[in-house]
């Protein structure tokens, strides 16, 4: 079985724990983080790309975010993507 090394939310420091604070901003709070976001946390910089990927396809623009979701779920369905 793989296995990636990951930094947890709750032993980052420098640039992966501000990531992790604007994640936090970004879903408007809580404390848990996806394992596919944890999985970018040796590059802070690919990991603040994704967030920010990520919010701008579910939280800018006019179209609900039910639509969005319904999209990204059709997309990853077509790809065979379990996320």
């Amino acid at each position: 079985m793989p296995f990636i090394e990951v930094i947890p939310p709750n032993k980052a420091g420098g640039e992966t724990a501000g990531v992790y604070r604007y994640m936090y901003d970004v879903a408007g709070g809580g404390e848990m983080v996806a394992k596919i976001v944890q999985m970018f946390s040796l590059r802070p910089g690919s990991m603040r790309r994704m967030i920010r990927t990520w919010e701008l396809a579910m939280w800018v623009g006019t179209q609900p975010r039910t639509d969005r979701e319904m999209i990204a779920s059709m997309i990853s369905r077509y790809n065979n993507c379990d996320y």
